[in-house]
């Protein structure tokens, strides 16, 4: 069985399609907090990281290292109240 991308992972965590994280904001924000906490983040190659993230972003995301991609990522994890 083939293992799922971050973004099919991410679209079977919620419920929705692929398109739905990008194009509800709610929806972007949480799936890209869930990125966040997602341990074992070497599981997934770096250019799968970028390509997921560039694209719930819109725009062309890079990243050196996986270390990146928690720095990156880490103001998505910040709840607002």
């Amino acid at each position: 069985m083939k293992k799922l991308g971050l973004l099919d992972r991410l679209a079977e965590q919620h419920r929705t399609f692929i398109s739905n994280l990008r194009l509800q904001p709610t929806l972007k924000w949480e799936a890209l907090g869930d990125l966040y906490q997602l341990e074992n983040k070497e599981q997934y190659p770096l250019k799968e990281w970028e390509e997921a993230v560039s694209y719930l972003l819109g725009c062309e995301v890079r990243f050196a290292n996986y270390e990146d991609i928690g720095k990156s990522l880490k103001p998505f994890s910040l709840k607002v109240r």
